[in-house]
């Protein structure tokens, strides 16, 4: 196990080594890898002991680093997503044939968010992919706040933590559908 905290250029050589990195968002820690990892993604539903049917939310530098793989999003929907982004909203969009099988799902939505704040915008400053973002906890259990009893639960020798401070909100990001605006989660 990685006990010692890792530094932004640390955090991005671990996160491009295919291994997990425990990391600050606006009101919880999420444990992330790179998405375009099919092995890193295969693991983290491993290490989470999370059904493969439940997807995780991709974190973001901006919606143009992940257009590629979207269907065309209307001028209204992009000037809703303006709106909210960057922030602590997660957007269902739907993907289109090019994301890589790993990532998709029976929705044929992706779970989204360019966050605002500064220790993922800071990430992003310097790691160009997409990061996938889940709580850290095992799931259907509650997310833990305290990175050494994160490290502890998982024990897991690819895991380490993106020294950095977490956000003041309490909950976690709000979930949308950009297709219907519902609120999928508040």
């Amino acid at each position: 196990m990685h006990n010692l905290p890792l530094d932004i250029d640390s955090s991005i050589e671990w996160l491009k080594d295919g291994k997990f990195l425990l990391h600050p968002t606006e009101g919880i820690w999420g444990i992330g890898c790179d998405a375009l990892n099919q092995k890193a993604i295969a693991n983290l539903y491993t290490l989470k002991k999370r059904p493969q049917n439940k997807s995780f939310i991709l974190l973001v530098k901006s919606i143009k680093s992940i257009e590629k793989y979207l269907i065309d999003i209307p001028k209204k929907d992009r000037d809703y997503l303006k709106n909210i982004w960057p922030g602590h909203s997660t957007v269902l969009i739907k993907y289109n044939k090019k994301l890589p099988l790993h990532l998709q799902n029976n929705t044929g939505k992706l779970a989204i968010r360019v966050s605002n704040h500064l220790p993922i915008k800071t990430l992003f400053k310097r790691f160009s992919g997409i990061l996938v973002s889940t709580s850290a906890n095992i799931s259907d259990h509650p997310p833990m706040n305290n990175p050494a009893q994160i490290l502890e639960t998982f024990g897991h020798k690819d895991l380490a933590y993106y020294d950095a401070e977490l956000g003041t909100s309490i909950k976690p990001s709000t979930i949308i559908d950009l297709e219907t605006r519902k609120i999928i989660r508040e």
